[in-house]
């Protein structure tokens, strides 16, 4: 969606994780609505995808949370969010690719929130939290007992 509130693509996740966009969507600036009432929230928190987003949501019922589609989109999100919302508490929750140089999901997770004026946050991992678990999803289902 874009902050008009116009359908603008659609995400197609596999069952083994693979994602594609509709053909011919837009992406850029537009974000897909996971949870929350964007006329009453806490905060608003944007993260990188739709799970990842459910699992934010599910320890933030109060907040918006929006997902951005991947990295690269966090930027012109949280700066959409930043007009639509000026006085908002904003929040922007990186992926943590620790295991790939550069560690382009907190790179870009910080990028979008000094240009938005935000807050950016990755997940705290406990000691025996395996290596490569890298987002608050993957987080999430390890803490269940889940096979990520």
């Amino acid at each position: 969606m874009d902050f008009s509130g116009e359908l603008t693509s659609l995400q197609f996740i596999s069952p083994n994780g693979d994602k594609r966009l509709l053909p011919g969507g837009r992406k850029q600036g537009c974000y897909i609505p996971v949870a929350g009432d964007p006329s009453n929230f806490s905060r608003i928190i944007v993260c990188e995808g739709w799970a990842t987003g459910c699992s934010l949501a599910e320890n933030e019922p109060s907040a918006l949370v929006l997902a951005a589609i991947d990295a690269g989109n966090l930027k012109p999100v949280a700066i959409a969010v930043r007009y639509a919302y000026p006085t908002a508490e904003l929040i922007i929750a990186g992926d943590d690719d620790r295991l790939t140089d550069g560690n382009p999901g907190a790179t870009a997770a910080e990028g979008a929130a000094i240009a938005a004026g935000a807050t950016w946050v990755l997940p705290q991992w406990p000691d025996d939290a395996p290596d490569h678990l890298s987002d608050f999803n993957d987080l999430a289902v390890w803490r269940k007992g889940g096979k990520e």
